[in-house]
């Protein structure tokens, strides 16, 4: 019970000096042979400390403790004195516990039954401390000059156990010296970026969308843009090409589908009435679409070309019993992509290298004799001659 109370009155202490409160700042605990070593690298809050501090002291227990008004982690470790830390004396200490980061450590010890203690400039103390049991002093330190907090600390901490080897000592700091500005994390987003809508040109026996429809000069730098917007199937009884138009403002395009031998391919593109070369050869399996993401055919005299950007087209011819399938739904897509690509021949060409590099090794190998003439130690020296 009076270890409760003493634990209460130092969770109560310090009202006076606790106006400033800490944010996260470094502490040291020590004096006691039974201080817990602690986790350096882990943040505390004020409860956890609390609560390490409840196990170090009971009713007979002195606190002493040490407030700088700015302190940070780094202070400990880039402060320099010559060529020596400004904490040697808090650096020899054998057995301590160092958290680097306890957040507002002094609110913990907030209260009216602690005497609080300031530090003059010409660095003697406003009052005389005497340690008795369950007391709590705290040393409020100023000036920011922490070699010389450092010999104070240690010659007073020294006195005081002599007087009362019953004792914790606290350093800590009101406020951290350094500002830590909290890195917020954005997900940024690109703007969505309306999806571009694809045209449908449906009719019998036939069914295409596309992208964007562009016609003009090969070596324009920008194209004119059309809308195709219907699509028609021309009849023609006289052969078995399948012609259908597409038509929209100012455009006018013919595709011309023929059907061999279980595949179809496009036997000639027209515009405005004008027949287009087919640089790219059509050849699909009866029941495969064509996909494109660039499909250009240019003029005989290569001066003009037309561009469907990402187009998918398949014409439906009737089965074995006459039947077309239904033209809503494209069947599995033929791409327009080369079989032979530039990652294609490099690998080629690589394997070839290889298989040169291997067959020199692999000859070169078969090619060493082994010994069929050996000396004997004890007979005549073998002669060679040069006709062997």
């Amino acid at each position: 019970m009076a270890k409760l109370g003493v634990t209460v009155t130092l969770f109560l202490a310090l009202a006076v000096f606790g106006s400033a409160r800490a944010a996260n700042v470094p502490v040291f605990v020590w004096g006691k042979p039974s201080v817990t070593y602690v986790p350096a690298l882990s943040l505390y809050s004020s409860s956890e400390f609390g609560a390490l501090v409840e196990a170090q002291i009971d009713e007979k227990t002195f606190t002493i403790v040490f407030a700088e008004d700015r302190l940070s982690a780094e202070d400990l470790s880039q402060c320099k004195l010559k060529t020596q830390t400004c904490f040697k004396n808090l650096q020899k200490l054998e057995r301590k516990s160092y958290l680097p980061s306890v957040e507002e450590p002094l609110s913990v010890l907030e209260g009216s039954n602690a005497q609080s203690v300031q530090l003059r400039p010409d660095g003697t103390l406003s009052e005389r401390i005497v340690p008795q049991a369950g007391g709590i002093v705290v040393v409020n330190l100023s000036g920011g000059d922490f070699a010389s907090h450092d010999a104070l600390i240690d010659a007073l901490y020294a006195r005081l156990h002599k007087e009362h080897p019953n004792i914790v000592a606290i350093y800590t700091g009101k406020t951290p010296s350094f500002s830590y500005s909290s890195l917020v994390r954005k997900t940024r987003q690109a703007g969505q970026e309306p999806e571009p809508t694809k045209v449908e040109l449906k009719t019998d026996g036939f069914l295409m969308v596309y992208e964007k429809f562009m016609f003009g000069q090969a070596d324009a730098a920008e194209l004119t843009v059309a809308q195709l917007g219907e699509a028609t199937k021309v009849e023609n009884a006289t052969t078995d090409v399948v012609q259908i138009r597409l038509t929209g403002a100012g455009a006018q395009v013919d595709l011309f589908f023929l059907l061999t031998q279980g595949s179809w391919e496009i036997t000639g593109v027209w515009f405005d009435n004008q027949e287009y070369y087919l640089r790219h050869r059509v050849h699909v399996n009866q029941h495969f679409s064509y996909s494109c993401n660039q499909w250009e055919y240019y003029s005989y005299d290569l001066q003009k070309k037309i561009v469907f950007e990402e187009v998918q087209l398949q014409p439906f011819w009737p089965g074995a019993d006459g039947v077309a399938p239904p033209n809503n739904r494209f069947g599995d897509a033929w791409y327009c992509v080369g079989f032979t690509t530039g990652g294609i021949l490099s690998g080629l060409f690589l394997v070839l290298i290889f298989i040169i590099i291997g067959s020199y090794g692999i000859a070169w190998m078969m090619d060493i004799r082994t010994m069929d003439r050996f000396d004997d130690p004890k007979g005549k020296t073998i002669t060679v001659n040069a006709a062997e």
